[in-house]
């Protein structure tokens, strides 16, 4: 049986759920956003995310569904140097999922979905492709700010589904340059991980 304080008068019990109340409202978890931005079948893959600075290309594969025709192919897969969903829209700024199976798996073929705001203000809100995930080795799947009408503030999903269901989504918020600094002038004049 629980034993339950006893109040003579009405103002004392508000008085005490006042705290209660209060207490329990400084002991909740407090995040960014309303929602939570990632989601993983973790039981597939094991995922990081974040931004790094961007990599020259080593070759190129055909992405019809995408801005620019193509999906840069990189000599290997860059750490993510800085983890989190708030990535600064700075040139020479990559963000994006580094994924890895946990049993070697190979998930092929996989669908890329980016979507984001505008481009440009106007230009299109959503780009795919067609890529692998797993295997011996760590994948990533990036975008990379190349061009001024990239830069663009809000929110970036980048979305990965195999046979029709979905293995991760990672939702960035993508920030003014002036707000991070410290990671948007790091790779001014660099290229690699």
């Amino acid at each position: 049986m629980l034993d339950m304080p006893r109040f003579n008068r009405p103002s004392e019990c508000m008085s005490m759920m006042h705290r209660f109340v209060t207490c329990l409202i400084l002991l909740m978890p407090v995040h960014a956003g309303a929602q939570d931005t990632v989601w993983v079948d973790d039981g597939r893959l094991r995922i990081t995310y974040g931004a790094f600075c961007q990599q020259l290309s080593v070759g190129e594969v055909a992405a019809p569904d995408t801005l620019a025709n193509k999906v840069d192919l990189l000599p290997s897969t860059p750490d993510i140097r800085w983890p989190g969903t708030r990535i600064p829209a700075a040139p020479g700024i990559s963000f994006g999922v580094r994924s890895e199976t946990p049993d070697g798996a190979i998930y092929d073929p996989v669908v890329i979905e980016v979507s984001h705001p505008p481009l440009g203000g106007t230009g299109p809100d959503r780009q795919s492709y067609l890529t692998r995930l797993g295997g011996n080795g760590p994948s990533i799947n990036a975008y990379s700010f190349d061009v001024p009408e990239e830069l663009v503030t809000g929110q970036w999903t980048l979305r990965a589904t195999y046979l029709g269901r979905p293995l991760y989504q990672v939702t960035f918020d993508v920030v003014p340059a002036e707000t991070m600094p410290q990671v948007a002038n790091a790779c001014d004049q660099y290229l690699g991980s």
